[in-house]
């Protein structure tokens, strides 16, 4: 899960690069609202892994729903708390990304 996060902050840096070299007029503000994307969706797949192993019978044993979920979760402890906490820290990352969004924009607009 550390990969994703590590390879969207590359991203975002190199994405933040290139609009600034093209002349983007707010390129910080348009990189976290990219990030913010991108872990948003990352968000998403871990709650529908989170929601689907909570529901008994639906599979045989625990597994993954989608495979946006098992690349952030790997193949190793499998477990209702591994993916609650997964999906604990995506939120958590989500917001974070939200909350710089939204202070890029305000810092942005101001100048």
């Amino acid at each position: 899960m550390f990969l994703f996060y590590a390879a969207i902050l590359v991203a975002s840096v190199l994405l933040f690069l290139c609009f600034k070299r093209a002349g983007v007029v707010t390129p910080f503000s348009r990189t976290m609202l990219v990030a913010t994307l991108f872990s948003t969706l990352a968000t998403v797949c871990l709650a529908d892994n989170y929601i689907q192993s909570l529901i008994p019978g639906l599979q045989d044993g625990i597994s993954i729903s989608n495979s946006l979920a098992y690349y952030l979760i790997g193949e190793d402890n499998w477990s209702h708390a591994t993916y609650q906490a997964a999906f604990e820290y995506a939120v958590l990352v989500s917001i974070l990304c939200l909350i710089s969004y939204i202070a890029a924009s305000i810092l942005e607009a101001r100048k």
